[in-house]
């Protein structure tokens, strides 16, 4: 009887042990279970491993590849500056024109010149042209008498032109800081008029811009839709030493701004940012 009951209690002793040990060990595992949870939680919250919530915003990459689209749309180019047939065509040592341009509206400029054979140079496009008289009529009831040295240029003048250059100064590299290449010269457009004035005997020379003839086109040609092209002190940007007799017509709107900025017509189309 007493070896009945002992092993009765016996065999309560081991189940209650059993479910105990099973209770222990399902308080582990969801104890084990909770801390995993909130140590995941942790670290969806932790800024050091997370990426920081959007909040409406690009990622840094993408805002930066959107502000130089941004910069490119703003200043996107709106000049016709490679159109041969807009009076803003930019002519210059990167830009140059075919060896069989020529403007299809040239005209015969009404103005006194230096010389007086009926040749090219006394042509220009006829917008330009008519510009140009009235900056002449401008400047003589203002007591400033201008004269005419040297408008349109084919081609092939500018070729012997440069050739002559070449061989005055010995290479192509000196002549081409005083003369352009063919096809690289404005003169070609029909836009370009070279001036000058009696006190420097009517010649193209750098004291030009010394003369009040000068003074008076440098803040006065922009009326007119006209630009000094090279500048003194720009010969870095323009390729071409300072030339103050060189006129040239790129419409009012345009050569007003070029002036107030006091900029060359190659810093306002490329270096403007």
């Amino acid at each position: 009887m007493f070896k009945k009951a002992f092993l009765l209690l016996l065999a309560l002793t081991l189940t209650i042990l059993t479910l105990t040990a099973c209770n222990s060990t399902e308080s582990e595992l969801y104890a084990q279970q909770k801390q995993e949870e909130q140590s995941s939680q942790t670290e969806e919250l932790d800024p050091a491993i997370s990426p920081e919530p959007n909040n409406g915003t690009l990622p840094e990459s993408e805002i930066e590849d959107n502000f130089l689209l941004e910069i490119g749309e703003a200043t996107k180019e709106t000049i016709a500056y490679k159109d041969t047939e807009s009076v803003a065509v930019l002519v210059n040592k990167q830009n140059s024109l075919p060896a069989d341009y020529v403007p299809s509206d040239l005209v015969y400029v009404d103005i006194p010149f230096t010389f007086s054979e009926k040749v090219e140079k006394r042509m220009m496009r006829k917008e330009a042209a008519e510009k140009l008289e009235e900056l002449f009529v401008a400047a003589k009831e203002e007591n400033v008498v201008l004269y005419g040295v040297s408008g349109y240029r084919s081609y092939q003048t500018q070729k012997s032109l440069f050739a002559y250059f070449v061989q005055r100064d010995g290479s192509e590299e000196k002549a081409n800081q005083i003369s352009a290449r063919p096809g690289e010269s404005e003169h070609q457009t029909g836009l370009a008029m070279d001036v000058s004035c009696q006190s420097v005997n009517f010649g193209l020379n750098e004291n030009f811009g010394d003369t009040a003839e000068y003074a008076w086109l440098k803040d006065n040609a922009h009326h007119f839709g006209y630009i000094v092209r090279y500048q003194k002190g720009k010969e870095h940007i323009t390729g071409y030493s300072y030339e103050p007799w060189h006129l040239r017509y790129v419409g009012v709107e345009l050569a007003t701004a070029l002036y107030e900025q006091d900029l060359t017509y190659e810093e306002y189309l490329f270096l403007k940012i």
